[in-house]
């Protein structure tokens, strides 16, 4: 693999340490310019252990997957920045496939792939996409779980048809059979390479691709340090389009003060993760624009309902009349966003939802906690972000008022954050739903639904699941009938009240005004190859 020099200089020692001595110069897309070469330095909050989906980092693995990019397929993007910005669209394109539709009898869907090649010289072929899916359902079951979600025939998923097409064996297709390929988990790898490294104690190749990339990304890996850093370089033979950005720099920042002095001095040319204060002091400096975008996501309060107060519904439902969703997007979100109506988005006036600590007093009476109850709540300042500091104190606050004593756990690492969460060793998170797939069949699953790969609250119902699989049988074009089943799910949930939503977000990011492209994808992350578009 052709390499460039390991990128070095001011940003490189600021990242290191607390930032000292360095001069505000030149913007960074100008001054980072290396034999020619035109980089792009993202700034993130943090970075994965992992250039796989294992272990799962949550956001920071996020970061990676949607920034490289060797997915079938993309959600659509607007033809400028400001269109983007304007709608989120639930329609797909083709990224590494040149078409995906479902077959006449909805046995299969039918992927003709583009011609495109590796880091390695090789092509795109159907090998390439049976062995990826199938080692990836392997080493992340949340994989399995999602394809079987989305329709797929997870024991028979993939019919080699010839070196460029295949087709994915659909077992009950749905409304979002089609639209999550696009998925970061649905990852496509170079199998001639990776199977070069794959033994006996890693038949995946896991522990070699998550060191080195093997893909159709169209980027070479010049540095990847675990959790701190990530240099790539566009693979000149590669076949597909990107921006004028052909190095691309991501550096973990962890502090938002460092993060914002670095892209106000023009160190860095993107960057996301801020507090909700600093993207309104961005936004009121000299060449930096800040990216205000629609959004389906969501903060929410998970509430584990296994053992303990949280067992009692009536405890959940104490919890949410306790909590000011209002006062939570003005004193933490700096007025971003909208307070939570109900679980899901779109739907509005949930009971539970309006704000009344009498009310909230009463139903832990009656549930015999009237002297309140310990509660600890954990979070990450990675996801939902640094915002997660601010809500944790005015939701403690608030649940303090009401006799619940709350107690504060910020969890540093991604990793175990991510893992505490899928294990359901918690009695209560802070946690963010970045949709991985917007059609509300396949989000009102994820953590809802009975086995769900992501339900790890203990809460359930047949009623909720057979909605929901109605759900995902109705076509889109049907809104009024879908909107009718979300609004029964939504009952559902609330009444459970296991998932309490706090504010419906924006999707923002930072970057240099005269930067085109890397606006947000709908998990709020930038695709590399928009960067400079």
């Amino acid at each position: 693999m052709k390499r460039l020099p390991v990128f070095t200089g001011c940003l490189t020692a600021a990242l290191a340490v607390v930032l000292t001595g360095c001069s505000g110069g030149s913007n960074a897309s100008e001054s980072s310019n290396q034999n020619g070469t035109e980089t792009a330095v993202v700034g993130v909050g943090a970075l994965p252990d992992s250039l796989t989906p294992s272990p799962w980092g949550g956001s920071a693995s996020h970061v990676v997957l949607t920034g490289l990019g060797s997915q079938l397929l993309q959600y659509e993007r607007g033809d400028t920045d400001e269109a983007t910005c304007s709608e989120v669209s639930e329609n797909v394109t083709g990224r590494l496939a040149e078409s995906a539709d479902l077959n006449e009898d909805g046995t299969g869907v039918i992927v003709k792939l583009r011609e495109l090649t590796s880091q390695w010289g090789n092509t795109l072929s159907a090998e390439d996409v049976r062995w990826s899916l199938e080692i990836g359902m392997e080493r992340q079951p949340v994989m399995k779980g999602t394809l079987k979600s989305s329709g797929f025939d997870v024991d028979n998923l993939v019919a080699i048809i010839d070196d460029r097409t295949v087709q994915l064996n659909v077992a009950d297709p749905g409304s979002f059979t089609v639209e999550s390929l696009q998925n970061n988990l649905f990852y496509i790898h170079d199998s001639t390479e990776a199977k070069k490294h794959a033994t006996e104690e890693d038949p995946t190749a896991n522990d070699w691709l998550s060191r080195n990339l093997a893909d159709y990304s169209g980027w070479e890996l010049e540095e990847f340090t675990p959790g701190t850093s990530l240099i790539v370089t566009a693979d000149p033979d590669w076949e597909g389009e990107r921006g004028s950005a052909d190095r691309v720099v991501v550096k973990a920042v962890s502090s938002t003060a460092t993060r914002s002095q670095l892209l106000q001095q023009g160190e860095l040319d993107v960057a996301n993760a801020f507090e909700y204060e600093q993207y309104k002091t961005l936004g009121e400096m000299d060449g930096v624009t800040v990216a205000d975008c629609a959004s389906q996501n969501r903060d929410t309060l998970m509430l584990n309902t296994e053992a303990g107060p949280l067992a009692d519904k009536r405890v959940r439902h104490a919890i949410s009349m306790a909590l000011d969703r209002d006062a939570i997007v003005e004193g933490a979100y700096a007025g971003y966003g909208e307070a939570a109506g109900s679980v899901f988005p779109m739907i509005e006036d949930s009971k539970i939802y309006q704000h009344d600590p009498e009310g909230a007093k009463q139903l832990l009476s009656e549930a015999g906690y009237a002297d309140g109850f310990p509660l600890t709540i954990i979070y990450s300042e990675t996801r939902p972000g640094p915002v997660a500091a601010k809500s944790a104190v005015l939701i403690q606050s608030m649940l303090g008022e009401v006799g619940i004593d709350v107690e504060l756990q910020n969890m540093a690492s991604t990793t175990d954050f991510s893992t505490a969460l899928i294990d359901g060793r918690y009695q209560a998170a802070l946690y963010a739903e970045p949709l991985v797939i917007l059609d509300p069949a396949f989000y009102t699953y994820a953590f809802y639904g009975t086995n769900a790969p992501s339900n790890s609250t203990g809460w359930s119902s047949p009623e909720f699941d057979e909605l929901r699989l109605k759900l995902a049988a109705t076509p889109d074009e049907e809104k009024e009938t879908r909107t009718a089943l979300l609004e029964d799910m939504t009952a559902l949930v609330d009444e459970g009240a296991a998932i309490l939503s706090l504010v419906e977000v924006r999707n923002m990011l930072a970057k240099q005004e005269d930067l085109p492209g890397g606006m947000p994808m709908p998990n709020s992350q930038v695709y590399f190859g928009e960067l400079g578009k």
